[in-house]
Order: structure tokens, then sequence, then C-alpha cells
């Protein structure tokens, strides 16, 4: 018999984190440039690694193009390597900054490359001008920085402590389930 990775805590703090993210992005999706998105990616990645924070973003990106039925070449492929740059530079690049500050300021670098991720299918698809496309859509990348910077500064400390008590309730109940296994395979 194959064992998971992921306890069944595991896969309901992961489906419970995802749901925040992606109604988060819900409610605030009237407001442009406004949402919590990249605060939270970030707090995940660093709180849950990689392979949980990656499978959060890959559920995100299909529930939110689900919703939207914005399944297309232009949108979805861009969305997807967009929020897993996040993952991804935080555990190479970015692994070792853990400082609220940097992480607000690596909060904008991820703004920036987000929105980026969208100039080459604008281009490819409808022959935009890429700097006709970030002509117009600066404005909305510099909000979506600005937010990114003020969330992360703001909320990530206590975020991360309301999380770390989370995950070191899974942590205790797991080193409870192998000790118990332990006693019983003796």
């Amino acid at each position: 018999m194959v064992k998971s990775k992921f306890s069944i805590y595991d896969l309901v703090i992961m489906s419970s984190l995802t749901a925040i993210l992606f109604v988060q992005e819900q409610l605030l999706s009237s407001i442009p440039g406004v949402q919590l998105t990249i605060f939270l990616m970030v707090l995940y990645s660093r709180k849950l690694g990689f392979v949980k924070s990656s499978i959060i973003v890959i559920l995100h990106v299909l529930l939110d193009n689900f919703y939207m039925s914005s399944f297309s070449l232009q949108y979805t492929p861009a969305m997807l390597l967009g929020w897993l740059l996040i993952p991804v530079l935080l555990h190479t690049v970015f692994k070792k900054v853990n400082k609220p500050i940097f992480l607000a300021l690596l909060g904008i670098l991820f703004s920036f490359l987000y929105c980026w991720c969208y100039i080459l299918p604008n281009y490819l698809l409808h022959g935009i001008d890429p700097i006709s496309y970030l002509l117009s859509d600066i404005i909305f990348e510099i909000i979506l920085a600005a937010i990114s910077f003020i969330t992360i500064i703001l909320l990530y400390k206590p975020c991360d402590k309301l999380l770390s008590l989370l995950i070191k309730d899974n942590k205790t109940n797991d080193e409870i389930k192998v000790i118990e296994n332990d006693e019983k395979s003796s």
C-alpha cells in the first residue's frame, strides 16, 4: 500500500488556505489591483514549504479560471506562471529571506513579475505591443505592488504566528501518531 505524503490534517489546512485565497480575491476583484493574494502566497510559501504552497497555487488558478470562465491560452498559463514564481523564488533564490521588510520588498517584485507574465501571451495572441501593454498597465502594477508591500508589512507577523500555531498542532499530532505506530510495531 502506498502511503500519502499528506495527512488528512495537511489536506484540510491546504484546502482551507486555498479557500481563503480564492474568496478574498473574488471579494476584492471589483477594486483593480487590490487583493491579498501576494501576501497570502508569500505567507503560505514560508510556512507550508514549496510542495504544499505550489499545490495551493495550482488549485487557486484552476478555481479562479473555472469560476471566471477564463480558461484560455491568454490567461491560464500566464496566471499559473506568475503565481508559481512566488513559491519557486522563495524556495530557491530568496530561500534565506525571512524578515517581513525584505519579504515586503519581494512582494513588490512579485507584483511586477506577475503582471509581466501577461505580456508575451498578449503579444503572441493579440499582437499587443509590449511597450503599449506596459504603459497601459503600469498604474495597476504600482497599485498591486503597493498593496502587496503594505499587506506583508502589516499582516505577515501576526498571520505567521497564527499559522504557526496551526502547523505546530499538526506536527504534535503527527509526532503522537509516529510514537503510537512505533509502539504498535514493537
